[in-house]
């Protein structure tokens, strides 16, 4: 009969649901237990559908569910940007949220689609490329795997290359209304998973110098880099060469943009606590011209003892 089906039963009185009940209105929603909030991470964009048709699905399955819209704009096929956005955001979303994360060059292949099970209990959702597995870990680990070959619970026709809407999407409603992992397909070992490791410092510091990856540019033009506030073992206020390969740059390491002069080049922790190159109230990546992906070299050259507002 399928969702639809029974919905449409449960409405016309022919039928109850398990979990159905009359709103105030005296419509019947699918579902009316507390549910689960999704949080959804994904490259789609804002320009297209893509978000739009994934949440209508949601909200068709689950009525009423809370969508936290993490983030659309990782950059395309950025597979390891969108993981570090969703490990990030497990400090501050609720214990027993549904992620939701579709980041998926692979779709349409023989890529697997997953559903996880965290130690804390939260689920994650998404494609079997490495994307969930740093945010699961974050959620103390992987206590159940499942993949997702179980069709009933998925939008049909189901596109090649729209699982996101077709797939991902509607499973992420029915968890978070109550479904049992078990029912959304066959077991899979947490062992068996695609892993990749979020960047650090592309080599270990030496003595005064480290070099680091550009993992992502924000919207200020801000480029985050790979290596943690934590590994640099900067202080607030040191003179630092920067080199993003067209020879070394003087800046400073401030602890806020506040710190430095408008039009300045700095390096800052970010909000993920990552190091960042700035300019204040500027594009650095604009500026400099910094891609994602690309080297900078940067090294100590002195403690410096500006006020820096730390």
């Amino acid at each position: 009969m399928g969702w639809r089906g029974a919905l449409r039963r449960a409405r016309s009185g022919s039928v109850r649901m398990s979990g159905v009940k009359p709103s105030r209105e005296g419509a019947f929603a699918l579902y009316t237990i507390v549910m689960r909030p999704i949080c959804f991470l994904s490259d789609f964009g804002l320009a297209d559908d893509f978000v739009g048709t994934c949440k209508g699905v949601m909200l068709g399955i689950a009525p009423g569910v809370a969508v936290v819209d993490l983030a659309h704009e990782v950059p395309g096929f950025e597979v390891e940007v969108g993981a570090e956005v969703l490990q990030h955001a497990t400090r501050y979303m609720p214990e027993d949220t549904v992620y939701l994360a579709v980041v998926d060059p692979g779709v349409g292949t023989e890529r697997r689609a997953l559903a996880l099970r965290a130690e804390s209990g939260a689920l994650l959702v998404g494609p079997d490329n490495g994307l969930l597995v740093p945010a699961a870990e974050a959620l103390g680990g992987i206590s159940e795997a499942v993949m997702l070959t179980n069709g009933r619970y998925h939008v049909h026709p189901v596109s090649n290359t729209f699982h996101g809407r077709d797939v991902f999407s509607p499973v992420a409603a029915h968890l978070a209304a109550g479904m049992k992992l078990s029912e959304l397909g066959e077991a899979a070992e947490p062992s068996s998973l695609a892993r990749l490791s979020l960047a650090g410092a592309e080599d270990a510091a030496t003595g005064e110098a480290m070099t680091a990856r550009i993992i992502s540019v924000d919207r200020y033009g801000n480029a985050r880099l790979s290596v943690t506030q934590e590994e640099s073992g900067f202080e607030y206020g040191a003179a630092l060469g920067v080199d993003v390969g067209d020879g070394e740059m003087a800046v400073r390491y401030v602890g806020t943009f506040g710190s430095a002069k408008p039009g300045e080049l700095v390096l800052v922790p970010d909000s993920h606590w990552r190091l960042s190159l700035a300019i204040n109230k500027g594009d650095a990546a604009h500026a400099l011209g910094l891609k994602t992906g690309a080297t900078v070299r940067i090294t100590l050259k002195a403690e410096g003892h500006a006020d820096d507002g730390a």
